[in-house]
This record gives C-alpha cells, sequence and structure tokens, in this order.
C-alpha cells in the first residue's frame, strides 16, 4: 500500500528578511515602514525567514523568538523559519519556528535546502498571453493600473504614489515616479522599461528595489530593468 501521506524534498523560494539590529520596537518600526512602500498584501501569502547573520554576538532565545513572530503576525506577515545567527538551545521549538539553510539574495531568499532525494520542481510557466493593456495618457496620483495576464505599456508618465502592475512586462514611454510592478509573482523573464526612473520601487516576480536602491544604481533614463540569472536585480541603460 501507498504512503497516504507522503514527505517529499521541493525547491522553494523564500523570502528572507536581513534583521540588522536585535532591537524589536525597531525591528516593529521598520516592518511598518517597508509594508507602507508596497501594495496591501503583497507580502501576505509569502513564507518569510528571518536572515540573523548580521546580528554579530546575539543570541536569540525563546522569548525573543517569539515577540519576534507576534511582531511579524501584526503586520499580516507569515515568519515560518530563522536563517543564520546563534539560537539558544530549544529556542527554535519555543518559538514554532524553523531553521532554514541557504544564502539570500538581493530582495529575496534563496531557496530552501532540499531534505530528500526528490527531483526539484521546476518553476511554473508563465500565464497565458493575453492582449496587451495600452493606456495613452498619464497616470496620477493614487491611481492603480492593472494588466492580469499580459503587458502593460503607457504612453505617459506614472506620478508618485501611482501603482502599475502586469503579469507580463511594463513599458512607459514616460517618468516612471511611482511604484511597478511586473511579472506577477513567477514571471522572472518579465522586465520593465521607461524613459526616465524616479521610481518609488520596482518588482519583477516579487525580487524588488525600493526608491534608496535604485537612487544609488545612478541609471536614471531609457532604463531597462531585468532579473539576472541569479534572481538578482539589472538595471541598464539601453
Amino acid at each position: 500500500m501507498s504512503d497516504p501521506i507522503p514527505f517529499k524534498g521541493r525547491n522553494i523560494s523564500i523570502t528572507a528578511v536581513l534583521l540588522q539590529d536585535a532591537d524589536t520596537t525597531g525591528i516593529d518600526e521598520l516592518l511598518e515602514a517597508k509594508i507602507a512602500q508596497v501594495p496591501a498584501g503583497f507580502f501576505a501569502t509569502q513564507p518569510l525567514v528571518a536572515d540573523l547573520s548580521a546580528l554579530d554576538g546575539f543570541q536569540a532565545d525563546g522569548k525573543w523568538l517569539k515577540t519576534l513572530k507576534r511582531i511579524f503576525e501584526r503586520h499580516g506577515l507569515c515568519l515560518i523559519g530563522i536563517s543564520g545567527g546563534q539560537l539558544a538551545d530549544g529556542a527554535l521549538a519555543a518559538a514554532g519556528l524553523a531553521e532554514i539553510s541557504g544564502e539570500s539574495k538581493s530582495g529575496k531568499a534563496a531557496p530552501a535546502a532540499k531534505t530528500s532525494e526528490e527531483p526539484p520542481v521546476s518553476r511554473p510557466a508563465p500565464p497565458a498571453a493575453v492582449p496587451t493593456k495600452l493606456v495613452r495618457h498619464n497616470i496620477r496620483s493614487g491611481q492603480r493600473v492593472l494588466a492580469p495576464g499580459g503587458d502593460l505599456v503607457i504612453i505617459g508618465s506614472v506620478s508618485p504614489g501611482a501603482e502599475i502592475y502586469a503579469d507580463g512586462n511594463i513599458t512607459v514611454y514616460g517618468a516612471l515616479r511611482g511604484r511597478a510592478f511586473a511579472g506577477g509573482q513567477d514571471n522572472t523573464a518579465a522586465y520593465i522599461y521607461c524613459h526616465t526612473l524616479g521610481a518609488e520601487l520596482v518588482s519583477i516576480a516579487g525580487f524588488y528595489q525600493d526608491m534608496e536602491q535604485l537612487q544609488a544604481n545612478g541609471i536614471h533614463h531609457n532604463v531597462f530593468i531585468s532579473l539576472n540569472a541569479d534572481e538578482s536585480m539589472r538595471i541598464v541603460s539601453v
């Protein structure tokens, strides 16, 4: 008789949150600020791991981990485990968290280690193509434009405070100053192009950079944004 409830290994992408200070009050405030940068529910269904590798000399005990987990829950975030750092004996079990290994990448965590010799599951194919959504005007602050299942082309500019979303690619023939989300949660082949980049946030398949990271990159005109093979973000002028 076959196993009625088999346990099988899987390669799963998990978002890592790099903590650089053990002060839980500060973590609470930083999470609130970070969540304010993305649409409501953007992280709600994503499993999260707290990366403690930057907390030199700090040992997390069960009480601290329980507090950390409650902070994440208060913000509607699903904290499932801890990566790196020093942990007191029994701390993970006391907090109901898992130990996750794997090297994190920019904006998103690496896949969790395999627990069996099952072959890795391939990433789902992007959704079937649908006609491109074409918008022939500027997108004002507070507006949201969606292109589910396909590409989005805007002949105009996107103002600060506006949001544009596409399961495929995004092209802005003007200035991109709001927030742009391309590729849904799965399409890592998607890209974002704009004439002028001054965005508050850009995201491709859930991998993102905020305004501070984008400004540090120093590329602002004829900008093409995509993901490298290792899922780090590539920003070039074309």
